[in-house]
């Protein structure tokens, strides 16, 4: 039987396979683009992994945490960076927060926190929570592709 947590682990490890796929075929120049000035783009993707991962080793070192939403500063970014040396960091750091997960007992993907806008939840909700946000990334990473194919 195929449990929730093998198959969120799974998706976690699939996601730098995913933008490997996805980035060769993304220049320097695109990678930085953004449809509007606020607006998300590529190099942005792999910010929120080490908060993340900080998140997820609280929860299972304190009692019933208090987490804000997490919203890297966008100004902090090196937008600056060679695409392909953020896709490294963002495998490197993903590998890091699988075998932290992996490494933890059923009972610790139980452990409860208190997020500030979902409210009462569990590790095994901020996990999933953290593949919709690859999800929704990799989506914005096609959108972003045809927005720029439109416009060049």
């Amino acid at each position: 039987m195929v449990s929730r947590r093998s198959i969120l682990l799974e998706a976690l490890a699939a996601t730098p396979r995913d933008l490997s796929r996805m980035v060769p075929r993304i220049d320097g120049v695109e990678a930085l683009w953004r449809p509007a000035p606020e607006a998300w783009c590529l190099a942005h993707f792999g910010f929120v992994e080490e908060p993340y991962l900080a998140r997820l080793r609280r929860v299972l070192e304190q009692d019933n945490p208090y987490e804000p939403p997490i919203h890297p500063d966008k100004s902090a970014h090196d937008l600056t960076r060679p695409l392909s040396g953020l896709l490294e960091e963002f495998v490197a750091r993903r590998a890091e927060t699988i075998a932290f997960l992996s490494a933890l007992s059923q009972r610790d993907w139980g452990r409860p926190l208190v997020h500030e806008t979902i409210g009462p939840t569990r590790l095994r909700d901020q996990v999933q929570e953290l593949v919709t946000h690859d999800n929704n990334h990799l989506a914005q990473i096609v959108a972003l592709r045809e927005t720029w194919e439109r416009k060049t």
